[in-house]
């Protein structure tokens, strides 16, 4: 969160960065680096994953202002 100047920078560039980020791949890639030798992350699991994070940045973004402020 330190590289945003003001509420309104994080609340305009968070749903940008997170939509580019958060992708089924990268999801996919950092379960399998962490895998028990000899197995992988489930299908399955990727495309509920997709599911959850599709056009969800300004939620995450809006979760995160009802959970830090008043």
């Amino acid at each position: 969160m330190g590289k945003y100047a003001s509420w309104n920078d994080l609340e305009k560039n968070v749903p940008v960065a997170y939509q580019e980020k958060a992708t089924p791949e990268a999801f996919r890639t950092g379960m399998n680096g962490i895998a028990p030798s000899g197995l992988k992350v489930k299908e399955g699991r990727v495309n509920h994953y997709r599911d959850g994070v599709d056009g969800k940045g300004p939620v995450m973004v809006s979760g995160y202002k009802r959970a830090m402020f008043e």
